[in-house]
This record gives structure tokens, sequence and C-alpha cells, in this order.
């Protein structure tokens, strides 16, 4: 009987689809949509703000409804702002060591970064997590209204996005 690596999408099999982190794995894995893919090493998620907006927040698919509420939840789990990336073509670059393409069995790892959470790991003795005190909420600030319009083009007349956002990477 010959042995074949199960499909990528049954590994996420134990994870409740409802939960971010699998919903956010299948939206990066699809390729029909445009808004939010991959880059080219397949470590960080590129989610052009403007046209995820309009195509995904915009249809009530169990997603935050704004961007800014989606950011948070990618806060959450622990995704950092890739701050080199800058914002191209109003492009945002997230990364987060459990979420890489091709290895869906990491997704199990991600947990949202709560203060019950980060107290079962400072008991556990686990990194990370300095103390079980929550750290003090702090705002992001968006800069998107000081951009100038052209860089939101890639809304309106919806090129190749992929490449746009991409471009000097």
């Amino acid at each position: 009987m010959d042995s074949y690596p199960p499909p990528q999408q049954s590994l996420l099999d134990g994870i409740d689809k409802k939960m971010f982190p699998a919903k956010l794995w299948s939206l990066v894995n699809d390729p029909a949509n445009d808004s939010i893919f991959w880059d080219s090493r397949g470590e960080d998620v590129i989610i052009n703000q403007c046209l995820f907006e309009k195509e995904v927040l915009s249809q009530g698919c169990g997603l935050p409804d704004t961007f800014k509420s989606f950011h948070r939840q990618l806060n959450l789990y622990r995704f950092k702002k890739v701050q080199d990336s800058g914002i191209k073509m109003g492009c945002r670059h997230f990364y987060n060591p459990n979420f890489k393409r091709g290895y869906p069995e990491l997704v199990h790892q991600l947990t949202r970064n709560t203060v019950k959470n980060r107290l079962k790991t400072f008991l556990a003795g686990g990194k990370g997590c300095a103390s079980p005190v929550p750290l003090k909420n702090t705002m992001s600030v968006d800069h998107s209204a000081a951009l100038p319009p052209h860089v939101f083009q890639a809304c309106e007349e919806k090129p190749d996005v992929r490449s746009l956002c991409t471009a000097h990477i």
C-alpha cells in the first residue's frame, strides 16, 4: 500500500474553521484572492489593504468588517508588521513564524495573545512572556491618509496587484 502525504487542507482538520487562523490560511492560499497572498519566499503575508477591504472584508465572510479590526486580529495572533517593506502601492506585509506557505501544520501553534495564554506560557517557563501582567495597549498609527493618491491606484484599476506589491522587495 502506497503512503502519500495527506493534502494540506486535511492538516487543518483539527482547527475550528471559524477561528481566525484557519480563515486567514484559506484566504492567503486561495488563488482567486488578488488582495492577499504570500511573498516569494512564502514567509510573509502581503495584503493590499484597499482591495482587501473591497473584495474580502465587505463581503461579510465572518471576518472583521474593517481593516483596523482585521489588523487587530493579526496582532492578537502575534503577527508582526514587516517594517522593511514599507507600504508599496497600499500593500502591507505581516509575518508570524508559525504561518508559512506549505506548512499548514504550524497553524495549530497559533494562539490568541490573551492574558490567560500569556499566564500559561509564563507559568510553564516559556519564552516570550516576561511577566503575566498584560502590556499596555498602544494604538498603531494609520499613515494611509498622508499617502499620495497614486498609492491607491491599484484599487481603482486593479492591475497585477501582486507585482505592484512585491516590486523592489
